[in-house]
């Protein structure tokens, strides 16, 4: 059994029909299924809003493989199955769970714990320096996503691609508040930490339509920001 996610675009209950929009790697998939002939059967599992979404769910199984591959953190990385275990037991003891409480699973498992259990996940994967196989900015909740924002800033990695090594780069104009950003007071201004390709985009459309593209808002900085950046306060 191969488990494919999709996002229901029409529902005709008259003729009990439904649209499904699926990734061109699930369409190959399920034709690969049905190339021996036989009738194929789905199983359709609907999240509510308190419920685990598909989404969530590719994320964070995305992200266990990209840790699993990068082979960085000792023997429980052995098996992709190890990393995931291990990342539950770790998600239920900082969490006060009890042992197999925390589930990915569409029937038992819910937003929020998905979202935190993201979140521990890149913030992994940024002390270790794991590449992604996928932008957090195409797959975080909208809510989550000053979080990841800020994070990339501390960490200088790009909020776009996660490549290290990123620049601050300002949202507000520093022309605005004195123009000299050695003499300036940084603090309340918002950034975004951007690597060197997607920092010439920025100049060249222009920040509005830049931060509009990637659904940026910038984070406000703070003195732990300013104090990473060297950058002044006073």
């Amino acid at each position: 059994m191969t488990e494919l996610f999709a996002k229901l675009n029409k529902v005709d209950p008259n003729k009990g029909l439904i649209t499904l929009q699926l990734s061109t790697d699930d369409i190959h998939t399920l034709e690969k299924y049905h190339a021996n002939g036989q009738q194929q059967m789905v199983s359709l599992i609907a999240s509510d809003e308190n419920g685990v979404s598909a989404q969530q769910r590719k994320f964070a199984f995305a992200l266990l493989h990209d840790i699993w591959w990068s082979q960085v953190g000792g023997q429980w990385i052995e098996t992709p199955e190890t990393v995931k275990q291990h990342f539950y037991a770790m998600y239920e003891y900082y969490n006060s769970l009890d042992f197999g409480e925390f589930s990915l699973s569409a029937a038992k498992g819910t937003k929020t714990d998905t979202n935190q259990f993201i979140n521990m996940l890149l913030d992994y994967a940024a002390v270790h320096d794991i590449s992604l196989s996928v932008k957090p900015l195409n797959e975080l909740e909208p809510q989550e996503i000053a979080r990841w924002e800020y994070r990339c800033l501390l960490d200088k990695r790009c909020v776009i691609c996660g490549q290290a090594h990123a620049d601050l780069a300002h949202a507000d104009s520093v022309g605005a508040h004195g123009g000299n950003r050695q003499k300036i007071n940084h603090l309340g201004l918002r950034a975004m930490s951007l690597c060197r390709q997607h920092h010439q985009e920025q100049h060249k459309i222009g920040i509005q339509s830049f931060m509009n593209k990637y659904h940026l808002n910038g984070i406000k900085i703070d003195e732990k920001i300013a104090l990473e950046h060297g950058l002044n306060i006073k």
